[in-house]
């Protein structure tokens, strides 16, 4: 009996003799009906699942990106201004800041000095300035188109955990029955040969209880088969552990 196989008969079946362990074995499968019973784990497998999915993480990915083409568009039209200078030696300089007086004759061209120029320019299509708004607008409409992809994929999450965890459900119950079916039809076997070799029953009425017991043991191998399928497959969706999760309940 591997790991897996011993802990699902610890969780599913109320006939402690399946582990050495009775108190723990108890204890466990109280655990999961009460779990069950309430629901509480499907919060916590929900949560798991949204955190854990590969699809939401690559669509608030995409979201980010978005968001971040957003704030670039609203900045682009800053990459077009520069500041501007420039280096010069004449007159011009002078008489601008030498006025001509009587005692100077001719300042514009007798008065020689350097002069800088600083200045900012602006180069920028006119298209994109008159569109600026419109690529504003178009970037947070793509923003809100990736939000809602997000959205989207959670709520499809969030709607395969509730079935998977319905089929889990009714997988652990259908273990159940088919466990105390097998049982019962064990018993009817044992009877059954213990009074054919009494000579109380034909061999045919012998035939037919196990028959009956065959099917029985069919049945439970192939719900416990489908209660492990299901325990591996909410785990592996929601990429948590489903025993961690159990023990935890209140």
């Amino acid at each position: 009996m591997n790991r897996f196989t011993q802990f699902a008969f610890i969780l599913v079946f109320p006939l402690f003799f399946l582990h050495p362990n009775h108190v723990q074995a108890q204890s466990a499968d109280s655990l999961l009906t009460k779990a069950l019973a309430n629901d509480q784990l499907l919060p916590l497998l929900i949560d798991s699942a949204l955190k854990y999915s590969p699809a939401i993480r690559r669509s608030r990915s995409n979201e980010g990106y978005t968001s971040a083409n957003l704030e670039i568009s609203k900045k682009a039209i800053f990459s077009a201004v520069s500041l501007q200078s420039a280096y010069g030696y004449g007159t011009n300089y002078s008489a601008i800041n030498n006025q001509a007086s009587p005692t100077v004759g001719n300042n514009l061209t007798t008065a020689q000095n350097s002069f800088y120029n600083v200045g900012m320019g602006l180069q920028l299509p006119l298209t994109s300035i008159i569109n600026r708004k419109n690529i504003i607008k178009a970037n947070r409409e793509q923003l809100n188109s990736a939000t809602a992809e997000t959205e989207n994929i959670a709520l499809s999450v969030k709607q395969e955990v509730i079935r998977l965890y319905q089929d889990f459900k009714l997988s652990q119950k259908l273990v159940i029955i088919s466990s105390k079916n097998k049982q019962a039809a064990q018993v009817n076997n044992n009877m059954a040969e213990k009074d054919f070799l009494n000579g109380q029953i034909t061999v045919d009425k012998v035939s037919d209880v196990l028959e009956s017991y065959n099917k029985s043991i069919i049945e439970f191998e192939t719900y416990v088969a489908r209660f492990q399928t299901s325990y591996m497959m909410l785990e592996a969706y929601t990429g948590t552990s489903l025993s961690s999760l159990i023990m935890q309940v209140k």
